[in-house]
């Protein structure tokens, strides 16, 4: 009778065992199945032992897990980042990220559009709100010593040329510098019977953005010494203007045929009549400007030139 062996261990078993001393497994029957021998070294075959085969599995089982982990490391090293971008060519690496300050804009509120006013120049006060226009008359004094006067004419410019009988030679008046003249032509008439005072020159006043003028002191008036006869004094740009009435020409207010007048007799021959010379900045205009005759306490007179 042969040797038996545990088929699972390979280990002898005596007769007569149901299951391994060595391993504990199950002893088969007998089958008349050639018992394996124990390889021997240069036969022709050599049976595996049973251990032989347990470890050849563990070889397999350990090949297997190295490919997996091989295979699991090339995909975590090769296809990953591949996937995820997380890590490029070094041919590939794009510049440092600068994070920019982001600017937010300051709200403005919008200009309103501006408005093309025009403004309107505030009125000057009149001065002289009931002053009369160049020729109205003016009646002052009563019954018999009755009178009226207006102012008649005006006349500017910036020089005048006045004839000097003594030597025959007319002269080139000129005024200060930033001045001209002013020829102001006054008419009175006494209506009445009694003879009246009438105001002389000096006293008739020109007014003009609130400065007063008086007569030009300057201007040459007849010469009334007792060698030299009285003459008038003729203005050649004015030697021709009429005397309010027309029967003669006018000549300096107070005079008459070059005699200086002391009172206003009756009647319209006797009527005085004759210009004042002012002279005034080159800036006035006649729309500003008015004269003003005081004829007594009570009564005078003022007119607008323009």
């Amino acid at each position: 009778m042969s040797q038996k062996y545990c088929t699972a261990c390979g280990a002898a078993l005596p007769d007569g065992l149901k299951f391994c001393e060595h391993c504990g497994s199950p002893v088969v029957p007998d089958s008349g199945a050639p018992v394996p021998q124990a390889a021997v070294p240069g036969g022709p075959s050599s049976p595996i032992p049973p251990e032989g085969r347990k470890g050849t599995t563990n070889v397999k089982i350990f090949t297997i897990v190295l490919l997996v982990l091989v295979v699991a490391a090339g995909v975590v090293f090769f296809v990953l980042p591949e996937l995820s971008g997380t890590e490029a060519s070094p041919a590939f690496i794009p510049d440092p990220v600068t994070t920019a300050e982001t600017v937010v804009p300051i709200a403005t509120v919008p200009t309103p559009p501006s408005f093309v006013t025009t403004s309107i120049p505030a009125q000057k006060p009149n001065p002289f709100p009931g002053a009369l226009r160049v020729k109205e008359q003016f009646s002052f004094g009563t019954a018999s010593i009755a009178c009226n006067a207006t102012v008649y004419r005006y006349w500017i410019n910036n020089t005048y040329q006045w004839h000097n009988d003594k030597d025959n030679h007319y002269y080139v008046q000129s005024p200060g510098t930033g001045y001209k003249y002013l020829f102001v032509f006054v008419h009175l008439q006494n209506s009445g019977d009694t003879r009246v005072w009438f105001p002389p020159a000096g006293k008739i006043i020109v007014y003009n953005n609130g400065v007063t003028y008086t007569q030009d002191q300057n201007h040459f008036k007849p010469d009334k010494s007792t060698n030299v006869k009285a003459t008038p004094v003729e203005i050649k740009e004015v030697q021709y203007f009429q005397k309010l009435n027309g029967d003669e020409y006018a000549e300096d207010f107070g005079f008459s045929h070059g005699t200086e007048l002391a009172y206003l007799y009756p009647g319209g021959s006797n009527a005085v009549d004759g210009y004042i010379i002012y002279e005034v900045p080159q800036s006035l205009t006649p729309e500003e400007t008015y004269v003003g005759i005081p004829f007594n306490a009570q009564d005078q007179g003022v007119w607008k030139l323009g």
